[in-house]
């Protein structure tokens, strides 16, 4: 389980290192697709994973992953975004798995909300 933790977060994180390099832009319609599906394997993985420690590759991965959402928030510039962001930040930086699963799905459901707005 957490090699393929590990695998979903450094995918995620290449994807969003690309997406990154375009200087503040709002996702595509298709970049929001693949984070979407990401996030939704990154969610069902977190549910299953058990007990994470600090420093170890889920721990790794899952910090690279507030950090790809971060970028996202940023760009987005939307409160709803930034705000379920921020607590994902917030929960991962207190270790707090049940917070960090909720926020998760805040993001999930944030994430969702602007595919409808931007690409429907």
């Amino acid at each position: 389980m957490k090699k393929c933790f590990f695998t979903l977060g450094i995918i995620f994180f290449f994807t969003m290192t690309g997406f990154s390099a375009i200087a503040a832009e709002k996702p595509t319609c298709e970049d929001l697709t693949q984070i979407a599906d990401a996030l939704d394997e990154i969610s069902a993985a977190f549910s299953d994973a058990g007990t994470i420690e600090e420093g170890d590759a889920v721990d790794v991965a899952l910090g690279e992953i507030v950090d790809a959402l971060y970028l996202i928030s940023e760009a987005e510039d939307e409160r709803h975004v930034t705000d379920a962001v921020n607590s994902l930040t917030d929960a991962y930086d207190k270790m707090d798995g049940e917070k960090f699963g909720l926020a998760l799905d805040s993001v999930v459901s944030n994430m969702d909300r602007l595919y409808r707005r931007d690409c429907q």
